[in-house]
């Protein structure tokens, strides 16, 4: 049986969170909780993930662990909201960037769906910021 385009994309992305799953519980257990904060904290600060052998964390796995909360983000918080990634960042400044990473690394999407709820209601009415 051959799937629709929205069945292997549904596929992809389980598969995604299903590799970042194992990536951040790996990361869970092989770092005590200064290092994962520290990590955290760098990763909010500047955006990227620590990598390599000095921080025990793998690139590829980095990579997945940040296309899986991308595609989370755009899935199940922006798309209820009519928008995608690139018209969600068209509207949000780059000083709440590390509040939004912050929020992305503990989980607390409803941060994500308040913003996205505000930019939508903008764009509506035409009052929205953008760069």
């Amino acid at each position: 049986m051959e799937l629709t385009d929205d069945e292997r994309e549904e596929k992809q992305h389980a598969e995604f969170v299903r590799m970042a799953d194992q990536s951040l519980d790996r990361f869970r257990d092989t770092h005590s909780e200064p290092q994962q904060q520290f990590i955290v904290d760098a990763y909010v600060e500047t955006g990227e993930i620590l990598t390599g052998e000095a921080y025990g964390i793998d690139p590829v796995e980095a990579a997945v662990v940040e296309t899986a909360f991308s595609q989370h983000l755009d899935r199940n918080v922006l798309r209820q909201h009519g928008l995608t990634l690139v018209t969600y960042f068209e509207h949000v400044d780059e000083a709440d960037y590390p509040t939004l990473r912050r929020a992305a690394a503990k989980g607390e999407w409803h941060v994500f769906h308040g913003h996205a709820q505000a930019i939508a209601a903008a764009r509506k009415n035409g009052s929205a910021y953008s760069d």
